[in-house]
């Protein structure tokens, strides 16, 4: 569901991205276009759910990996990140890749494995894959095998990468100085650009410049929540329920529009519960140990 005027702009900013990337109109007569969107919000705001929607009236196939995910290339495990992207690749004729949480990937330089996947993410964010080795190491059905110069253009055609993260602390004050400020619950866009988000330090220069110009996904206005609090029937829940809930209750920084899904769960369960026979608690007497089971036997 896209319900804020926010998440309504940066879709139809990932679409036009998307169908300008995929249509072939990536560069203009002397210049390239920067259509590798970073997408930047607070939790829960509904990045991801946005790729994947963009992704499906785009008509391609959406890949979400995160760090966690990742496996590094050379690693004696499972099959590495790079090769499984390259997959996707050489079957679909279209795929979204959705490189989301990274913010979470943090310094990766620390440590041998976080340095290799580091390696992993700058090669695929620069177009870069050892499709030899791919080529080898991969089984095709027979007479699907493609050539390195047709995987290689595929790469450049059919690959559209889009970023994603959180990055809180730069909307908040968390560090002690100030950076772009999250008092209201949101980040302004009109207070957060791209200067701004490189002076903050929390992104590495080296990911900045392999994304064009970030999109912001804001947290709803008063309004925007009142309007979700009776769309989803939480009002009608509520009222049901005999509670009272108003857009000033509802604190997006404790988890996003998932505050939403929180309240719905637990006024249907309170509803379910209130409806049921029987007693609506059971004594417990905490200073007894429950005696167990007897067999029938």
């Amino acid at each position: 569901m896209i319900a804020t005027s926010s998440q309504r702009a940066a879709f139809e900013t990932l679409l036009a991205m998307g169908n300008l990337y995929f249509s072939g109109r990536r560069t203009l007569p002397k210049i390239k276009l920067r259509l590798q969107p970073l997408i930047i919000g607070a939790t829960g705001c509904g990045k991801s759910f946005l790729v994947e929607n963009a992704a499906r009236r785009l008509q391609a196939k959406y890949f979400r990996i995160t760090r966690g995910d990742w496996i590094p290339y050379g690693s004696k495990g499972p099959r590495p990140t790079v090769f499984r992207i390259l997959d996707e690749v050489a079957t679909f004729d279209r795929v979204v890749l959705h490189i989301d949480e990274l913010d979470k990937f943090g310094n990766l330089q620390e440590r041998e494995w976080s340095a290799a996947i580091a390696s992993d993410l700058w090669n695929v964010l620069d177009g870069r894959f050892q499709l030899g080795e791919y080529l080898r190491e991969t089984m095709f059905p027979e007479g699907k095998k493609p050539s390195e110069q047709a995987l290689a253009h595929r790469i450049r055609t059919s690959l559209w990468i889009v970023g994603s993260g959180t990055w809180q602390d730069v909307y908040s004050n968390s560090r002690g100085r100030p950076t772009m400020g999250f008092q209201s619950g949101r980040p302004s866009a009109e207070s957060v650009d791209m200067a701004k988000i490189a002076g903050s330090e929390m992104i590495s220069p080296e990911l900045l410049h392999r994304f064009g110009e970030p999109i912001f996904i804001e947290y709803p206005t008063r309004e925007e929540t009142a309007q979700l609090i009776e769309s989803t029937g939480i009002a009608s829940l509520a009222a049901q329920a005999g509670i009272s809930v108003s857009a000033d209750q509802i604190n997006w920084n404790q988890g996003g529009l998932r505050v939403l899904e929180t309240l719905a769960t637990r006024l249907t369960v309170a509803l379910y519960r209130s409806k049921q026979p029987g007693p609506k608690s059971l004594p417990l007497d905490r200073g007894a140990e429950p005696e167990a089971e007897k067999s029938p036997f």
